[in-house]
């Protein structure tokens, strides 16, 4: 049984996060305090490793359409069974479980949905007494197959009822041949890592119920459990007795003690010795609980190497790992999560604000959150039922344009452009406009590459709320229109306001004076028989044609070069030394793509 995805809703800022999936791994982002530690606390909850306090449940019922009902804690998994999984619940391959929790409830609850009678009295009779089942019994106007004072003989008659009636999909009680076959959850914090000893025991615990749920001991502690529980049921009675006496109207009070070792391990101590003296961990500098930490995790992946051998499915969450870790660590740590990744027992999600991490897996396993009004709100590549391939399609394609993962999550603003020729010239001449770089300024340009499928990441980044600006050559409009086109962009949710044509009268090229083409033909492109290039050269390739067509071919001519377009302008941008130089058409559409960044545009 696995954890495929996850949902959560009525905990902390977690109004209703739907559809957080689970892979190998997940990378968790967001700014502090958008989510991300209420989150893995939901997963843990979820999988029966964390019960919920009275500040987990939000202030307002926001799960619930009903204003005065119970505010309630709701964790959803969708799980995958295998085939033994199914033969003992009786389950489909895919299932989904809930845990519910609410603020009046001593205890959170399982439920699993899957086909029940609509007539809700046919449900869950395995739970209802004797006296409860004849009740039902009356109430349907059936009598028992066979002796009226056993469950079965009413349990018979309602399980043909229940199979020739009426079904549907519903929530139900989940039982324990569901509930025990839950994947193990680990959890290790590097936020945490200054201390030594919640980090050993989490990895501890693991190992200390993968040794009791072994064959060697299995049978011994159960039996030890139970016979404890038989010592203190014994040891009891005379509070039974007392609580008869002191309670009125009470009779045949029992009360069952239920014992598990399973939580009995309860602290551990790190001790080593250093130039002959004893040294407590608890007590070494920064550093040397670094190294700890990491090979704690080391250990930890060899234990659960160890246990999904055995069959046993895992989820390790990691909270901010890149924490107390330097660069090399961090690399060393990302080695570490893909070893574990290679079964297809485990899963791994982690919460992390590494830019290095985010950037070595695909975007489709990166979950973003943001807090928005009091509430947490998640973003993820959506998944397109017309086309299963389309997340990682979008991650390719946003690789292909030289957009990071980290830079689809984080920077302001998304530029737009026809090709080569603008993305290697745009970030100087950029700079002499504005005064810093496009970086500095949280903007980051991509190319099309002729390629009309990149509107999908445009798509996918207004859906984020992230601003996307064009600028291109005027006369592509007509070489690709497709993508260019003004309605084209319209039905892709880009404004007006943020669509720029440049070029005198086609191209960016055409912006640059024939002074300046001559410049920079004379340092980079020049001439074979010695001469220098003059502007009423450049000026003559003006008259007809594609300019930047003609000024490659004389370039390339007298220059002997080898000599490739995409690279004219930004050749030519290598000599301008200040914000004049550069064309103004230019200028402003640069201050343009600033303001839509949510920048104040600095004036000369």
């Amino acid at each position: 049984m696995q954890l495929e995805s996850f949902s959560a809703s009525g905990f902390r800022s977690m109004a209703k996060v739907a559809s957080i999936p689970l892979r190998s791994p997940t990378i968790l982002t967001g700014r502090n305090d958008s989510g991300k530690t209420a989150t893995l606390d939901a997963l843990s909850f979820l999988l029966n490793e964390r019960t919920m306090t009275e500040t987990d449940f939000r202030l307002t019922a926001a799960n619930s359409d009903e204003e005065d009902s119970e505010p309630s804690i709701v964790a959803v998994g969708e799980f995958s069974l295998t085939e033994d999984d199914r033969q003992a619940t009786g389950l489909p391959a895919m299932v989904k479980l809930r845990r519910v929790a609410t603020r009046n409830s001593a205890q959170a609850s399982y439920e699993v949905e899957r086909q029940v009678p609509e007539d809700r009295r046919l449900r869950n009779l395995e739970y209802l007494t004797l006296t409860q089942l004849k009740e039902t019994a009356a109430e349907l106007e059936v009598t028992p197959d066979g002796p009226a004072n056993i469950k079965e003989s009413f349990l018979k008659v309602f399980r043909q009822l229940a199979a020739s009636g009426p079904d549907c999909l519903d929530w139900v009680p989940a039982g324990a041949e569901l509930t025990t076959r839950l994947p193990k959850y680990v959890r290790l914090s590097g936020a945490d890592g200054a201390d030594t000893r919640t980090q050993l025991l989490t990895a501890l615990k693991f190992t200390y119920r993968r040794i009791l749920a072994s064959e060697k001991f299995v049978g011994r502690v159960g039996w030890l459990q139970r016979a404890t529980e038989v010592a203190l049921t014994a040891e009891i009675k005379d509070l039974c007795a007392l609580i008869e006496q002191r309670c009125d109207g009470l009779t045949n009070v029992s009360i069952k003690p239920q014992v598990s070792f399973r939580d009995a391990l309860s602290g551990v101590q790190v001790m080593a010795h250093r130039d002959g003296q004893q040294l407590d961990f608890d007590q070494v500098g920064t550093g040397r609980r670094r190294q700890l930490v990491q090979a704690i995790w080391e250990w930890s992946n060899q234990q659960l190497t160890a246990a999904t051998e055995q069959g046993v499915s895992v989820v390790i969450a990691y909270d901010e790992p890149d924490t107390h870790l330097d660069y090399a660590r961090q690399r060393s740590f990302m080695d570490l999560i893909r070893a574990q990744g290679r079964s297809p027992q485990v899963r791994i999600i982690v919460a992390t604000h590494s830019v290095q991490m985010i950037d070595q897996v695909p975007l489709e396993d990166v979950v973003h959150l943001e807090l928005r009004e009091g509430s947490t709100v998640l973003y993820r590549l959506p998944d397109d039922g017309s086309d299963d391939d389309c997340a990682k399609f979008l991650s390719q394609l946003a690789e292909e344009l030289g957009l990071t993962t980290s830079s689809v999550l984080f920077e302001r603003c998304f530029l737009l452009v026809e090709g080569e020729s603008e993305k290697a010239a745009f970030p100087r001449l950029f700079r002499l406009v504005i005064g810093q770089r496009m970086q500095e300024a949280g903007i980051v340009p991509f190319e099309t590459g002729g390629n009309s499928t990149v509107l999908k990441l445009v798509d996918h980044l207004r859906q984020m709320g992230k601003p996307v600006y064009v600028l291109v050559d005027k006369d592509s409009k007509q070489n690709q229109p497709k993508i260019f086109n003004e309605e084209v962009l319209k039905k892709h949710d880009i404004p007006d306001d943020h669509i720029d044509y440049i070029g005198d009268p086609n191209e960016l090229e055409e912006l640059f004076s024939d002074q300046q083409w001559a410049v920079a033909a004379n340092r980079f492109w020049v001439r074979e028989d010695g001469v220098e290039w003059r502007p009423d050269q450049i000026r003559a390739l003006r008259t007809s044609g594609k300019f930047s067509d003609r000024l490659t071919d004389l370039l390339k001519r007298g220059s002997g070069e080898n000599l490739r377009k995409p690279r004219l302008v930004a050749r030519l941008a290598e000599t301008l030394n200040s914000r004049h130089e550069v064309p103004k058409d230019l200028i402003k559409a640069f201050e343009r793509v600033v303001e839509s960044a949510g920048f104040s545009v600095p004036r000369p």
